[in-house]
């Protein structure tokens, strides 16, 4: 076999292996498991997996064992530039017009995906990288997109939720979200991040669940939350004609 039909080989095998964890979704994997679904010798696996890992395409815990890595999901949130673009002047004017700090992110498999962030202007604020994946049931973002689901796509994506850091129950939840769904406003209050609050609402664009949230410290959350709302409702009407493209 030349080089290049050699490469391709390990390029197929590669794209094999993480289609294979994709499918897994939150349920621990091993190498071994891998081998024995791909008919791959198990050091084969372990050096594609290795070289994933060192690109940052898969990673490593012994909590999650072998996981989609970050720089897949930054590749995703790329390819959702043209929304990005276009709703940029959207979240950079409610930045402003809060001194809050704006996310928007993208429902993807059963989680957010942090596209696109403004800072605000306070000196102690909220910061995380895009690509970030955040998960639904303790975000604003998770749980405004939710609402916009059908109540069994919803059950499931809850059930299949990793509950580690969830601080609800199913039901408790599913009454939130249908409140979301109705006043097309949701909350988290010290649920994802202890000190951190947020308030988001969620739109669909394509075919695609989109989410702009304030994430907000929560001892000035308190006192700024109508506004917050009030500024949020108005930035997604701004969002409608985008919507209609």
């Amino acid at each position: 076999m030349d080089k290049t039909n050699n490469n391709i080989q390990v390029l197929n095998r590669a794209f094999q292996i993480l289609k294979i964890i994709k499918k897994e979704k939150d349920v621990k994997i091993s190498l071994g498991k891998i081998a024995k679904i791909t008919g791959l010798p198990r050091s084969t696996v372990q050096r594609i997996v290795n070289s994933l890992i060192n690109e940052n395409f898969l990673s490593q815990s012994s909590q999650k064992g072998i996981s989609i890595g970050d720089e897949i999901y930054k590749l995703a949130a790329s390819t959702n530039d043209d929304v990005v673009r276009s709703l940029s002047p959207i979240i950079n004017s409610l930045s402003n017009k809060t001194k809050e700090t704006v996310d928007l992110s993208i429902l993807k498999d059963n989680h957010m995906l942090l596209l696109d962030r403004v800072l605000g202007t306070y000196r102690l604020g909220v910061n995380s990288k895009i690509g970030l994946k955040l998960p639904m049931s303790t975000t604003a973002s998770g749980k405004s997109a939710l609402s916009l689901l059908d109540v069994d796509k919803v059950k499931i994506l809850l059930t299949n939720e990793d509950q580690v850091s969830r601080r609800k129950n199913i039901k408790k939840l599913e009454d939130e979200i249908a409140k979301a769904g109705i006043n097309g406003i949701a909350y988290d209050f010290d649920e994802n991040n202890d000190g951190i609050s947020a308030v988001g609402s969620s739109f669909i664009i394509g075919n695609e669940i989109y989410s702009i949230s304030i994430p907000v410290p929560s001892h000035r959350f308190n006192t700024k939350q109508k506004e917050l709302e009030k500024n949020l409702k108005e930035a997604i009407e701004k969002v409608k004609p985008v919507m209609d493209n």
